[in-house]
């Protein structure tokens, strides 16, 4: 059996938990780098990942507390996924992304660690994967998170107001 092995997300395994929802709770502060919030909009909103797998590793989430993806109302689902479409533009645009993994986890055995839907964006750049966390176990991450939320909060995220 091969092993893929991240030893960065330790420090996400062992982080002690908040109560409630992680995104309920930052969607009751006001938006600034404390919260990671980078776009708030009526029915969805982005929020920067802050165990990252790349530099501008976001999540698009709906605004209600929804566990599954059946759940969304119609007007959910378009806002969650036309929010998702401009967080890819303005990920490709503010980061210089060559491309943008997108993914989402959903329950426990899909490997899910938050119960409300939501949905990854990753930033990609060709050669992005190197050596380093193969043989020195270090991920590199080429941006502090206060830098990355305000490229993307300064974003073009399509004519639509926040």
């Amino acid at each position: 059996m091969d092993r893929l092995w991240s030893p960065w997300r330790y420090a996400y395994v062992k982080a002690e938990r908040p109560e409630g929802c992680v995104f309920c709770g930052a969607l009751s502060r006001t938006d600034g780098p404390e919260n990671w919030v980078v776009r708030r909009e009526p029915h969805a909103f982005v929020i920067l990942n802050i165990y990252p797998y790349n530099s501008g590793h976001v999540m698009v989430c709906p605004s209600r507390h929804v566990t599954q993806l059946a759940d969304l109302t119609a007007d959910e689902g378009a806002a969650l996924f036309s929010l998702a479409a401009r967080t890819d533009r303005a990920l490709r645009t503010t980061m210089a992304a060559e491309g943008v993994n997108l993914g989402a986890n959903l329950g426990r055995a899909a490997g899910g660690s938050i119960d409300h839907v939501h949905l990854h964006l990753v930033p990609r750049w060709t050669g992005d994967t190197n050596f380093m966390p193969v043989c020195a176990e270090t991920k590199v991450m080429v941006q502090m998170l206060d830098a990355t939320w305000d490229r993307l909060r300064a974003a073009d995220w399509g004519g639509v107001a926040q």
